[in-house]
């Protein structure tokens, strides 16, 4: 069988369309949240497809020049959140989206756990993935995020091989939404056979799909959904729904 995730972060309001969408084509994904952030409201300043500058809504001058194109950055309220997300995995993304590497120890945990605490109590659930913000990580971090009881956690390095790696706390990308490849890679795991299973990271930013550009807008997140959904061979799932049947050796349906 072949396994195929989306993985967003930031729990963003794009993500009501891009849930409205998935709930359509019968795809689960995971959402990775930061639960000190909710209903922060920013701008996202990018170079291209690549969104670079978190500026906060009340210091943000649209006339002041800049090399950056700018779109909102704005994150559900936490009023929204577990009717937003009902019926899809919620991860870790850490409580203040602060990259780990950086931490203490003790501060590592602290932003983890308040994370899975709050999370786990709106949704009434343990949290047990993880994506590190700005994918940065090193060995003692995942020590700390086994000690907080992480399975899985998603970094921001690529890979080619359509395989579950044995190191859970480093999970690659197969894909990013922004990238010129996307649809290409996604069309080579579609037609691929094995007599193993299969194993395909989609991950995006929900802001990403308003920039309107040639490689960042909802129809091609559209695109990608119609090459895999509804597929007798591909379950289009969680990342924790994936690893689970895949360790277990269940395909799901």
């Amino acid at each position: 069988m072949k396994y195929f995730v989306w993985s967003f972060d930031d729990g963003l309001e794009e993500d009501k369309q891009i849930i409205r969408i998935l709930r359509k084509n019968h795809m689960g994904a995971t959402f990775n949240l930061n639960s000190a952030l909710f209903g922060k409201r920013q701008m996202i300043g990018r170079i291209g497809n690549l969104g670079i500058k978190e500026v906060p809504l009340e210091r943000f001058d649209e006339r002041r020049a800049s090399l950056l194109k700018y779109s909102i950055h704005y994150r559900i309220p936490k009023d929204e959140i577990a009717d937003v997300y009902e019926g899809f995995e919620i991860a870790s993304h850490t409580a203040e989206h602060v990259s780990l590497v950086g931490c203490s120890d003790a501060e590592c945990q602290r932003q983890v756990r308040s994370d899975q605490e709050i999370l786990g109590g709106m949704f009434h659930t343990k949290i047990s993935g993880f994506a590190y913000p700005f994918g940065r990580y090193r060995e003692t971090t995942k020590r700390q995020l086994e000690q907080c009881g992480i399975v899985y956690a998603r970094t921001a390095s690529f890979t080619k091989e359509f395989s579950l790696p044995q190191d859970l706390l480093e999970l690659p990308l197969n894909g990013w939404h922004i990238r010129k490849d996307a649809l290409a890679r996604v069309r080579e795991f579609a037609e691929a056979e094995s007599e193993r299973d299969l194993f395909f990271l989609m991950f995006a930013h929900g802001y990403e799909f308003d920039f309107q550009t040639k490689e960042s807008n909802f129809e091609k997140f559209k695109r990608i959904c119609d090459l895999v959904a509804g597929r007798e061979d591909i379950v289009c799932c969680s990342t924790g729904e994936a690893i689970r049947a895949i360790r277990e050796g269940k395909h799901e349906s």
